[in-house]
């Protein structure tokens, strides 16, 4: 059994080791390629997952795996020579099947990890920001978070942790962890607000110029909800499909969030909800704050038109 704090630690390291994988592709020219949804998947990706599941299959064989990427048609064998090749050169010793890892979902349970491999993938490919997100629940009671994020500021690669009940924590590189909490920031006005920099919509800016914020931040992935944890920013409203939302892309946000003290919802007030790799939410949008913001956010959002 793997205590907390092993947990927190082995999940640092899982990161740690994922990061240097999606930065060595970087400095390649790696191939991408379109999914069956037209969104875009790289090389890394794949490295990166394939990494993150050897090593939550290994200390955690009883526990089911929801991750993004999917063995495609077109993954050549040119490919998987440049994922060995990166493995090789990052002193990572994985002799396996390649397609079998990618595809591999654990076995039936309660438990269930989930796994964002690059959560931005666009930004990724521009040299922008992205993030790594592992998320951890029982029967959708969301229980472990943790996300890793490259260059995050001065003092380099922030690895985020988060336990239900318990708060949450960042460390750099491997350093200690130490708790974080949400800003106590309380006019809408004043506030800084995230906002996803490739997936949009118009209602969004209409809503930042009705609410007089003149402090916004356009960024990709996950990396939002963990400058609203860390208080370097104070509010985040996203867009969403709400028959095609997925676990992986807001679980490890969703409890960073509410262990730093905040809240995240959907426009109606209704919790973010997860059903294997479903998030359910009852409204096109949700939304990401320090909790005092949030009702007065939630308040002019009924105003904005939103389609």
């Amino acid at each position: 059994m793997t205590s907390n704090n092993e947990k927190s630690f082995l999940l640092q390291r899982i990161l740690q080791k994922a990061l240097q994988i999606t930065e060595w592709f970087k400095d390649q020219n790696f191939k991408s390629y379109l999914k069956q949804d037209k969104s875009p998947v790289t090389l890394a990706d794949y490295a990166s997952q394939i990494y993150i599941i050897s090593k939550l299959r290994k200390y955690f064989p009883d526990d089911s795996i929801i991750a993004e990427e999917k063995y495609i048609d077109t993954f050549d064998p040119d490919a998987e020579k440049l994922i060995k090749k990166c493995f090789k050169s990052l002193n990572i010793d994985l002799n396996l099947d390649f397609k079998d890892i990618i595809n591999y979902s654990g076995v039936v349970s309660d438990y269930q990890w989930t796994i964002d491999p690059i959560d931005g993938t666009l930004g990724y490919q521009q040299g922008l920001s992205y993030a790594i997100g592992i998320g951890y629940m029982k029967s959708s009671d969301l229980l472990f978070s943790a996300i890793g994020v490259p260059h995050y500021n001065e003092l380099g690669n922030a690895f985020f942790i988060a336990e239900k009940g318990r708060g949450a924590k960042i460390s750099y590189g491997d350093k200690r962890f130490n708790s974080i909490s949400v800003s106590k920031k309380d006019n809408l006005q004043q506030a800084r607000i995230c906002i996803s920099l490739h997936y949009n919509k118009p209602w969004v800016f209409d809503f930042v110029k009705e609410a007089g914020i003149t402090n916004s931040l356009q960024i990709d992935s996950m990396l939002k909800f963990c400058m609203i944890a860390d208080g370097s920013a104070d509010l985040y409203i996203k867009p969403m499909n709400m028959h095609n939302s997925f676990s992986w892309d807001y679980l490890p946000g969703t409890l960073l969030v509410k262990e730093a003290g905040g809240k995240v919802t959907d426009f109606n007030t209704k919790d973010v909800e997860f059903v294997n790799e479903r998030c359910v939410i009852t409204s096109p949008g949700i939304i990401s704050s320090n909790g005092l913001l949030h009702n007065n956010a939630l308040n002019l959002l009924k105003q904005i038109k939103i389609s």
